[in-house]
């Protein structure tokens, strides 16, 4: 590759501003170039201004970082705060061994030392423990026999829990596997919201109490109305609820907002999946691209869009306002008597006839396969699509879709019921576990 090309594909690449780059050695070796070329690419960019060159911090694009430390911070207070995001974001896993002190103080960019240090304070705290170089979690509270944690999920008057999409059961599944790889028995409810009653799979009703063999709780708000009505049945409950929050963050519930045994985890409902999806077409070179979205009522359709455009990609919107949700338009197309593929077939065939681009986002997986489909019924090219879940869909048809970390957010939620001493320095408001992009050939 000739220089300006090599320049051209760094420009292209995507990095925001004081975004630290990777190393000469670890960009030559990503472009498979020598790392004399990389050289002369970074000084000719430096010459131009797109970076910054830091002696003894690396380069950054644009103008470097201005790291603030307060003058009373110390580099302990330093090193707790990227522990703590890096838990949150789910970086660190609380099931799991935590990197080495070596990989800790690359990352923090302090010595092995200060890692060590401050690794041996969080064991002193009953946070941490160490086996030999090795450091875990600690596991919280002794697990019995007797003991259980709570899960409940929308379900029908008979207690029968309703379970409609892939994301319901990988959460269900993912959550039965965990808990049973740390011998924690789970004891399945059903929330039926109509009558705001609980259910045992029997049929029979169950009242929320403060038992002494109860964990805590995990509420999943999936498809929930009125989640308010439904926290109001732990306002007393005195141990860690975790909550599976599939709403816009901002519209919590009081009676839980800011509230330290409630944890709230958001797998899907951000823009921060918008803005991994944005960086991967970008780094991948491709747009500009439409959105495609039958949902954007909804906050998510927004957020994803939203996302997309805060990195810079080039997206043009395909969008229907009308439904917020598959299940309304689902609803929508009963309603009218029409099968709900041909519903969103006709829809999209609407939003398609502004469409001028070959390059396509779409909202979900089902508007992925099914503007697959309608290239195919007009013999057109087939185009390039993206879409969000990862589903099934996205196998059979093979086209590339953006992945929910459910494993991540299950094990922070059981994590946080099963030993919350970890979190107790702080208040968890909202956490989302970021996904990637699983490419499909």
């Amino acid at each position: 590759m000739l220089i300006e090309d090599v320049k051209k594909s760094i420009v292209n690449a995507g990095f925001h501003d004081g975004e630290k780059m990777p190393s000469v050695r670890k960009m030559a070796d990503r472009l498979k170039l020598s790392v004399n070329t990389i050289h002369k690419v970074y000084r000719l960019l430096a010459e131009e201004g797109r970076i910054q060159l830091v002696h003894g911090k690396g380069c950054f694009w644009g103008e470097a970082p201005v790291i603030d430390v307060k003058p009373e911070e110390s580099v302990y207070s330093v090193v707790e705060r990227l522990f703590q995001n890096d838990l949150n974001s789910g970086f660190l896993n609380a099931f799991d061994e935590l990197p080495s002190c070596k990989e800790l103080s690359n990352r923090y960019n302090v010595s092995p030392y200060i890692i060590k240090k401050f690794l041996m304070q969080k064991c002193a705290q009953g946070i941490l423990r160490h086996v030999g170089h090795r450091f875990f979690f600690s596991e919280g509270r002794r697990i019995e026999k007797a003991n259980y944690v709570l899960f409940v999920h929308r379900s029908d008057e008979f207690g029968r829990l309703k379970i409609e999409s892939e994301r319901e059961s990988d959460v269900f599944r993912t959550f039965a596997q965990i808990a049973a790889e740390q011998k924690i028995a789970v004891k399945f409810i059903g929330y039926h919201e109509t009558s705001n009653q609980f259910y045992l799979s029997t049929g029979e009703k169950f009242v929320v109490k403060n038992d002494l063999h109860c964990l805590g709780v995990f509420l999943s708000t999936w498809l929930v109305d009125d989640a308010s009505k439904l926290f109001a049945h732990f306002a007393s409950f005195k141990n860690p609820i975790s909550v599976w929050w599939e709403y816009a963050p901002d519209v919590i519930p009081v009676i839980a907002r800011n509230k330290k045994k409630w944890a709230f985890y958001n797998v899907a409902f951000g823009k921060e999946a918008g803005v991994i999806v944005g960086r991967y077409l970008k780094n991948k070179n491709m747009g500009p691209v439409h959105y495609l979205s039958p949902y954007h009522a909804s906050f998510w359709s927004k957020a994803r869009l939203q996302g997309l455009l805060d990195v810079g990609t080039d997206v043009e919107p395909l969008v229907d306002d009308r439904f917020a949700s598959p299940f309304d338009l689902a609803d929508a197309a009963e309603r009218d008597g029409v099968e709900r593929q041909d519903f969103l077939n006709n829809i999209l065939e609407s939003l398609l006839q502004n469409a001028t681009l070959d390059k396509f986002v779409c909202s979900n997986d089902w508007v992925a396969a099914s503007l697959i489909d309608f290239f195919k019924a007009k013999k057109l090219p087939p185009p390039y699509v993206i879409g969000f879940d990862d589903t099934i869909e996205s196998y059979r048809y093979v086209f590339d879709s953006f992945a929910f970390n459910v494993g991540t957010m299950v094990k922070e939620a059981i994590y946080h019921i099963v030993a919350p001493t970890i979190y107790a320095e702080q208040r968890r408001q909202m956490q989302t576990p970021l996904g990637r992009v699983v490419e499909k050939h």
